[in-house]
């Protein structure tokens, strides 16, 4: 599974050049080299916000990404042949980007912090609707106002993730700090603090 964005013309802009792409349609090209020749995309959806971020318009679709296909150790991938599968909106996305996480969680590229997209140790948060907010550790806190997207990953331990929740805050779960318990229920994290205190 990889990632991709792209304007919101859906225009490929870097690298290849301008090139518009419509939704399942396989496109190719002759040769591939990480951050030099062919058709990229990543493995971390959110390492796609660095080139096409969100608030500006963007759009960003889970890919298919075939033939040729040059990795650079990391989440970074060229190919020769790439189809876009699906279109994320902002829910979706946070939801792959913490699949990633579970996935993968003891690589070192999860924490992000860019504009509309906040991913940290211990707590984050969203400052406006549609911003995403995901906090990771042994008691993570989430918070945000009426239409953000809030994530809590438990992971007690580093590598050892116990629980993945995704919601999206409601009225009167907004500007309250969130966390996630041993059961996997999502709740007040003052509540929490005091259970585990």
């Amino acid at each position: 599974m990889a990632f991709k964005g792209l304007t919101k013309d859906l225009v490929a802009s870097l690298g290849i050049g301008h090139k518009r792409l419509e939704l399942g349609v396989t496109y190719r090209e002759t040769g591939c080299k990480t951050a030099r020749k062919g058709w990229h995309c990543t493995e971390n959806p959110f390492e796609c916000l660095g080139f096409f971020p969100l608030g500006h318009g963007n759009r960003h679709f889970r890919v298919e990404a075939g033939g040729m296909i040059d990795e650079d150790g990391g989440c970074q991938i060229a190919c020769t042949e790439i189809i876009l599968v699906e279109e994320l909106d902002h829910k979706k996305l946070a939801g792959y980007g913490m699949m990633y996480m579970v996935q993968h969680p003891l690589r070192k590229d999860w924490e992000q912090d860019r504009q509309h997209l906040r991913v940290a140790e211990g707590e984050a948060a969203a400052e406006q609707a549609g911003d995403i907010a995901i906090a990771r550790g042994p008691y993570p806190r989430v918070r945000g106002p009426e239409g953000a997207i809030l994530g809590l990953i438990l992971e007690p331990e580093p590598g050892q993730i116990e629980a993945a929740k995704l919601f999206v805050v409601s009225g009167e779960q907004a500007k309250i700090w969130w966390t996630v318990d041993e059961e996997r229920n999502i709740q007040e994290a003052e509540r929490n603090e005091e259970k585990a205190g």
